[in-house]
């Protein structure tokens, strides 16, 4: 009897809950792609969706608490070292350095989501008819943000990775997610490539409402900084001539106060040719729950300051470890205006916190934990100014090049007369008769040293000026001539094997496209 009833209580459950087959064809009752990107709104949240993926590179929480990545791009230069060890995988090139290391995984991971919903975004504004929609110019548009969103993110993985994937169509298949790794070189082409076709597609500018969205001046800026990196890998004149004419193109100027270019009160400036808009969520910065998560109205859109703040905030106390500026930048150019601003002897770290955008009066911390809404500035012209000397120098024509640092050594000593920092005597211009190369060439970096420090700049053109054999990093050590490590544990850096770090071991274990890590590794 019980089986029976077993039986019978089957068939019951089975006729109520079996398919229907004259509803099989009917409308979805929400959403779906085919449905979807039918007007300017729709376009618009998925373009958002990678926007968004901009703020994982500086989220607190990101692999685990405290282990923010944005120590990856900050710390292996020889402008600003670390108090506590924390970061050795970075600082010091240990075992640490390998690829199951947690924050290259998280940077990888991210990047690669970035990529991907660029994609989307790029497929659609090529294949759905949107000439009748409201905002259709606007819509176009977005084709030249993705291509500079996805550029920009392969020039952090060239300089973070190396040799990386290059996916540049929305993966549909399985086969398409096995991507094999493509020479450095070629990633770096991809970069120029997606660059020189945004640039015809994106405005001049955008009005306020829509501050950090993507303008020619973005573009170019990143652009000439691709071809004088790609120059410096390559060799090829022919980039340092493309450099300095997409350069001429740039309408950014420098701003008169120098550290207006690291204030929360004066962001998006002229100076500025790309921003990541640091904020809040409506209700509140959560610096434990990242960006685009289930969550909303409390994600995290801030960056994560802490390891360059004075304790006294609740995210400066849990900081892992803190960035103190080196011996060699301090010892060599510690009485440079731009260094010495960003010193306090009350810092609690024997005046060496290398406070830039960190400065009382110039962060803006939101609630609950005092995350930083200070924007992160990517790109700006200083830095650009200073890459196309490189250019002119690259060209021979030394008298631009200098004219180039001068400019920049001219604006640091009019603010630091203007603010009352020192005298208005130093830094002094540099003679425009010089024409030796080398001595020119030893002034630029010097110049991006100070005016770059403590921005995540230089560990990238330590690599790129070793390739081009401007400087030779074989046997640099931590010692304060070279790395100028503040750890007492030794830097182990190999020449041969960290110029790049190494692809996640999770990505080669998904990725049957991936035969072998980067060498060494």
């Amino acid at each position: 009897m019980k089986t029976y009833i077993k039986a019978l209580l089957i068939i019951l459950l089975a006729a109520q809950f079996s398919c229907d087959m004259t509803r099989i064809d009917m409308p979805s009752s929400s959403n779906t792609e085919a449905s979807y990107f039918s007007n300017q709104v729709e376009f618009r949240n998925n373009l958002v969706s990678a926007y968004s993926k901009l703020y994982d590179f500086y989220h607190y929480n990101a692999n685990w608490a405290g282990d923010w990545t944005h120590s990856l791009w900050y710390l292996p230069g020889d402008d600003i070292t670390e108090t506590t060890g924390a970061r050795s995988a970075e600082e010091l090139f240990d075992g640490s350095l390998n690829p199951n290391n947690g924050r290259i995984s998280w940077f990888f991971d991210k990047a690669y989501e970035l990529i991907a919903r660029a994609n989307v975004t790029l497929e659609k504004t090529r294949t759905v008819d949107f000439s009748n929609f409201d905002g259709a110019e606007e819509i176009a548009m977005m084709e030249g943000e993705c291509l500079f969103l996805r550029s920009y993110v392969y020039f952090k993985l060239f300089n973070v990775n190396g040799s990386v994937p290059i996916v540049i169509e929305r993966i549909t298949t399985k086969e398409g997610a096995n991507t094999p790794k493509s020479d450095k070189i070629e990633v770096l082409n991809q970069v120029i490539s997606d660059l020189e076709l945004a640039v015809g597609i994106v405005p001049d500018s955008w009005s306020s409402e829509y501050a950090g969205r993507v303008t020619k001046n973005a573009v170019r800026a990143l652009l000439v900084k691709a071809l004088v990196f790609r120059a410096n890998y390559t060799n090829n004149k022919a980039d340092y001539t493309q450099a300095i004419s997409v350069f001429n193109s740039i309408s950014a100027i420098l701003m008169p106060i120098y550290t207006d270019n690291f204030n929360a009160a004066v962001e998006n400036n002229d100076e500025s040719c790309f921003e990541i808009q640091a904020s809040q969520a409506v209700a509140a910065d959560n610096i434990w729950l990242f960006n685009d998560g289930p969550w909303r109205g409390v994600e995290d859109m801030g960056v994560y300051r802490g390891a360059s703040t004075e304790n006294g905030t609740f995210c400066a106390n849990i900081a892992p470890t803190k960035f103190i500026i080196t011996k060699k930048l301090f010892n060599n150019f510690g009485t440079d205006p731009r260094i010495k601003v960003f010193l306090s002897q009350d810092d609690g770290f024997q005046g060496l916190l290398f406070q830039k955008y960190t400065l009382s009066g110039m962060d803006h911390h939101t609630p609950p934990y005092s995350n930083s809404a200070n924007n992160e500035r990517v790109l700006r012209y200083a830095d650009i100014k200073l890459l196309a000397a490189e250019a002119y120098l690259g060209n021979d024509n030394m008298e631009a090049a200098i004219q180039q640092i001068n400019d920049i050594r001219t604006r640091a000593r009019k603010w630091a007369l203007t603010v009352g920092i020192n005298d208005g005597i130093s830094p002094a211009d540099y003679s425009a008769t010089e024409t030796n190369k080398t001595i020119i060439m030893q002034w630029i970096m010097d110049e991006r040293f100070v005016e770059m420090a403590g921005e995540g700049q230089r560990w990238w053109d330590l690599k790129r000026w070793h390739e081009a054999g401007y400087i030779d990093l074989t046997n640099w050590s931590g010692g304060d001539e070279h790395f100028s490590t503040n750890l007492s544990s030794p830097v182990k850096f190999d020449v041969s094997k960290h110029l790049v770090f190494p692809i996640p071991q999770a990505e080669i274990d998904r990725n049957s496209g991936i035969v072998e890590n980067n060498p060494g590794y």
